[in-house]
């Protein structure tokens, strides 16, 4: 790879990653839906908003969206109710991905999940300023869930 300055860098890889798209789905109770399943990456079970990668089969972001949501949650909503929130760089040095994040007001379970064999998902309901205090408590420890909840509360005033 050649910098800008013209200097060039040996042994340099950039993986290449479909983005991802992560939903901020909130009740007509003010609740906040989130999932809780066991990531593999992490080796651990963790908490956060329902989410998918781009494949082939999804025409665009919203699609993505769309199709997340109710298939990990159960939760149906229309292309136009979703709210683009914004994209973040999960690790722009060493990988393409951008995560994508979009958030929907006043949802209810009005469908069923879809779940992949080998996903096993709860759905969790927590109120605004609960998401808070399980950040501060360490039980929200996905860092694309934290950063997606603070550009929510910055661009949208959630809390």
């Amino acid at each position: 790879m050649v910098l800008t300055n013209g200097k060039q860098i040996d042994d340099f890889y950039v993986t290449t990653l479909a983005d991802s798209v992560h939903v901020i789905a909130i009740t007509k109770e003010k609740q906040v839906v989130l999932i809780r399943m066991y990531k593999q990456g992490a080796d651990d079970i963790m908490i956060q908003f329902p989410a998918g990668r781009r494949e082939d089969r999804h025409k665009d972001l919203l699609d993505v969206a769309v199709s997340e949501l109710e298939e990990e949650t159960g939760i149906e909503v229309g292309r136009s109710d979703l709210n683009y929130l914004g994209k973040l760089a999960i690790m722009s040095t060493k990988a393409t991905e951008l995560a994508h994040y979009y958030l929907v007001t006043d949802v209810e379970i009005n469908s069923q999940q879809s779940l992949d064999e080998n996903e096993e998902i709860e759905v969790l309901f927590l109120e605004l300023d609960e998401i808070e205090k399980y950040i501060a408590q360490g039980k929200i420890w996905d860092a694309l869930c934290i950063a997606g909840w603070d550009l929510a509360k910055k661009k949208k005033g959630i809390l």
